[in-house]
């Protein structure tokens, strides 16, 4: 098992034959992780109290993380999209 110092290493001579065009892949990968993991502990640290206490621009950073899975769920659960055989029916009798 390699160390942490002799890990990054290997990873830089790796990074080093690499064209620009992958480096910058590598690069963008490795801040999509770093902001998945950042994520992740926010997620887990702050109450709803907490997130409400946040500057908006705060929560909305906080918000767009978890709009995908959201969406997603939204999408797939049946439980969530029920209420769309509404739609095409006429809710005037209840006005």
């Amino acid at each position: 098992m390699q160390n942490l110092a002799n890990l990054e290493q290997t990873i830089l001579e790796s990074l080093r034959h690499l064209p620009f065009e992958k480096q910058q892949e590598v690069l963008d990968f490795t801040e999509f992780l770093r902001q998945k993991i950042t994520a992740e502990s926010t997620k887990s640290k702050l109450s709803l109290q907490q997130i409400a206490a946040l500057p908006v621009s705060k929560r909305h950073q906080l918000l767009a993380q978890s709009l995908p899975a959201t969406a997603a769920d939204f999408l797939s659960d049946l439980e969530l999209t029920e209420f769309s055989s509404l739609d095409n029916e006429d809710l005037s009798e209840y006005e």
